[in-house]
């Protein structure tokens, strides 16, 4: 098999940076760094019943790092009952296997491959659907055809998007980043002659892959190709991209809604899962609805310098059920 690039270089306009304006808050899930117990089965990128490269190399790995996960959650028994009976669809042999061509369409994947960013809001815009849902085509052009895909897909997308939500922000950390989800991250795709071979190829980043353990002397990823387990010199990774995973329903948020704006009038609000600024004014979170740059700047200078506060997604949600939520 010839390899192709899956994978094109680049930032969306509105991404959150962590350190920078991520508003995300995360919980240390693993602090010896080592997702591979939690991985869901292999699978190959390349589709062998019809001999044709998929290119979603950026699909695979955010699938298998938001897979990794939801199985972290399952097996320490930390995902809600009812949740997990939701998820009975999306589990094949006790793992989670999500849906990548659902995803890697939707993420506008082409003949080159598709942006990180573009997969990661496919995922966070149009939720995700169980591996059997939607089987690859029997050509590559097809399987990327968004006409394709169902009715009956999307609505499952959107049920998912009811429970789950999941946002993403680059790093700069790998390590750091670890502690809370796997990483994907960019290399130039090879393989190796023995598995402890440190890699350090040279030329163009090409290849998407997920990572699941780091140390000083290398990163060490899972890839989609035959050779799953590979360990790469951490100058010769780039790209970081880390998930956040948070459990809408069965929270057991029960806020007093009228209290909580009477207790912060005036206050700037940020929704500490998607970022969405408001103010609380004349018992109202009163909604700014932008992606100006400059606008969120100011916005997010405002956070910092004047009294402010955070709220969850479920949280918001509460307001925005019960009526409290406007647009400014």
């Amino acid at each position: 098999m010839e390899f192709r690039s899956g994978v094109k270089l680049g930032k969306g306009r509105y991404d959150w940076i962590a350190g920078s304006n991520s508003p995300l808050d995360r919980t240390v899930l693993l602090p010896d760094l080592n997702w591979k117990p939690y991985l869901s089965k292999q699978e190959i990128q390349f589709e062998t019943e019809f001999s044709y490269d998929t290119l979603f190399c950026a699909t695979y790995s955010a699938l298998k790092s938001i897979a990794s996960m939801f199985n972290y959650f399952i097996r320490h028994n930390l995902m809600p009952a009812e949740d997990l009976a939701f998820l009975q669809d999306y589990i094949v042999n006790g793992e989670i296997n999500f849906n990548e061509r659902f995803t890697g369409t939707l993420g506008d994947t082409d003949e080159h491959g598709a942006y990180q960013y573009k997969i990661a809001n496919a995922i966070k815009n149009f939720g995700l659907i169980p591996q059997s849902m939607f089987p690859m085509a029997d050509n590559f052009y097809d399987n990327i055809d968004k006409k394709f895909i169902t009715d009956e897909m999307f609505a499952k997308g959107r049920a998912f998007m009811e429970r789950f939500y999941i946002n993403y922000e680059w790093i700069t950390d790998v390590r750091d980043a670890l502690k809370y989800s796997p990483v994907q991250m960019i290399v130039k795709f090879m393989n190796y002659s023995s598995p402890n071979d440190i890699l350090k190829p040279e030329g163009t980043f090409n290849h998407a892959v997920a990572g699941i353990y780091s140390v000083k002397e290398y990163n060490e990823i899972a890839d989609t190709y035959w050779q799953e387990f590979k360990r790469y010199d951490p100058d010769y990774t780039a790209s970081f991209m880390s998930f956040s995973l948070t459990f809408l329903l069965n929270n057991n948020i029960n806020m007093d809604c009228i209290k909580f704006l009477k207790e912060n009038d005036l206050k700037f609000v940020q929704n500490s899962n998607s970022g969405q600024f408001g103010r609380i004014m004349q018992g109202k979170l009163m909604v700014v609805q932008s992606n100006d740059r400059g606008t969120l700047m100011l916005l997010d200078d405002k956070m910092r310098t004047e009294p402010s506060i955070k709220i969850t997604q479920a949280e918001w949600q509460q307001l925005e059920t019960e009526g409290f939520i406007n647009n400014f």
